[in-house]
């Protein structure tokens, strides 16, 4: 597990201004003489997949206007974001077939011949 190293954190107390906080405990700050830095302090893991999409473009800046609504309403229909679980035990696996359904194909697959239409 990755987390946020000393030296960012530091880094983050002395030269940086807070400017918020998402739903999960991240922290974001910008540089305090260049407001064109900006940065995440991860509460947990360092994971910028599980970032909400509003943070991320405020990190990036790569919204036109100025001003964006960080903290929006979510709407009922909505999930929320999950971290991208690639290469983790609790990544998604396709559902095995069951071993009476594999015995039954090798059967029936066994005494067949292949012939052409």
């Amino acid at each position: 597990m990755i987390t946020n190293n000393i030296g960012t954190i530091l880094y983050s107390l002395l030269n940086g201004k807070k400017v918020g906080e998402d739903n999960q405990g991240n922290k974001f700050y910008v540089h305090k003489k260049n407001k064109k830095k900006r940065w995440v302090l991860y509460k947990k893991q360092v994971d910028p997949t599980n970032l909400e999409v509003e943070w991320q473009i405020w990190l990036t800046e790569t919204y036109k206007d100025k001003e964006i609504k960080i903290n929006k309403p979510s709407f009922k229909w909505q999930k929320n974001k999950k971290a991208n679980l690639t290469g983790t035990l609790a990544s998604y696996h396709p559902v095995k077939k069951s071993d009476r359904e594999k015995v039954y194909f090798d059967k029936k697959n066994k005494n067949s011949v292949w012939k052409p239409d």
